[in-house]
């Protein structure tokens, strides 16, 4: 559905708890959500994000083959935001830890988008699995996780949606090829680290700018476990790279935006970014490294 009419979204910059071997953390995690998909409902908006793994806890690690969410058929976390979602006639993204579909015991740093009507709408997997050894622990996703295969956006009611994962976004070319798939508005969900706070400030821009688009960055916030520090940084940033509203640092916050779809009009019929590609020129960014 083509985006016509403002869409007002609701960030929930909070903390998540993180399971253990005795301890898995969804159903605390899921009652702590529960409320603020309330409240943005009761505040009249459409789309409420939560961050990056908010559902398992970004730092379960290797404890994740124990709490990692079934999607097909849902298991009861899955149940629950689809029923709250309907109740309230709202649309969630939460992120969360999957399991595959073909491979047991495949899993996936995901995020998950509910509707109001259908149910689960779909499920993006994490492209570009990090894995930073300098990062005190942060990134050590690729113990964990396999990485995701497509860059879907997805048809709702409120628009199209493109969704992506926190490192995701140091890759131009995902946000890019989700644009030209037709995204009304992208979604980057996060656990943003203590240390990366300049990497949060200048990428967010450059991929609303270049694509002409509204970026939405929702984070996870608080400390998870080690020297672990999630400082949050959500914030909203419109088709011209101005930031319309942000939740600051270091604390939990809840933020309401709305998405003007006159702005997206604005910014393309001006800047022109889209329609002077000329992809013929880009064929080399395809074309695998070659390696010794």
């Amino acid at each position: 559905m083509l985006l016509t009419d403002k869409v007002r979204v609701a960030l929930v910059q909070n903390v998540s708890r993180v399971g253990n071997e005795d301890f898995d953390p969804r159903d605390s995690n899921l009652e702590n959500a529960i409320p603020y998909i309330r409240r943005a409902a009761q505040e009249g908006a459409h789309l409420v994000i939560f961050g990056e793994m908010y559902l398992s806890g970004y730092r379960t690690d290797e404890y994740l083959y124990k709490y990692a969410t079934i999607i097909d058929p849902p298991d009861k976390h899955v149940e629950t935001l689809a029923s709250e979602a309907a109740a309230n006639q709202i649309h969630v993204v939460m992120g969360a830890a999957t399991f595959g579909d073909s491979v047991p015991g495949d899993i996936y740093n995901s995020a998950i988008l509910i509707g109001p009507d259908r149910g689960l709408v779909g499920v993006y997997r994490k492209a570009h699995v990090a894995g930073f050894p300098y990062s005190k622990g942060v990134s050590t996703e690729r113990c964990f996780y396999s990485p995701g295969r497509e860059l879907p956006v997805f048809d709702t009611a409120i628009g199209r949606i493109g969704i992506h994962i926190c490192y995701d976004i140091a890759f131009p070319e995902v946000s890019r090829v989700q644009t030209i798939k037709g995204a009304d508005y992208l979604v980057n969900i996060s656990a943003a680290a203590d240390g990366f706070e300049d990497y949060w400030e200048h990428l967010p821009y450059a991929r609303a700018f270049e694509n002409a688009i509204w970026y939405i960055l929702c984070s996870v916030v608080g400390e998870q476990r080690g020297e672990t520090l999630l400082v949050g940084g959500s914030k909203v940033l419109d088709p011209t790279g101005n930031v319309v509203a942000t939740a600051g640092r270091g604390a939990e916050r809840f933020l309401i935006v709305d998405i003007d779809p006159t702005v997206t009009r604005f910014a393309r019929g001006t800047l022109h970014i889209l329609n002077t590609r000329q992809p013929e020129l880009y064929a080399e960014i395809a074309r695998p490294l070659r390696r010794p």
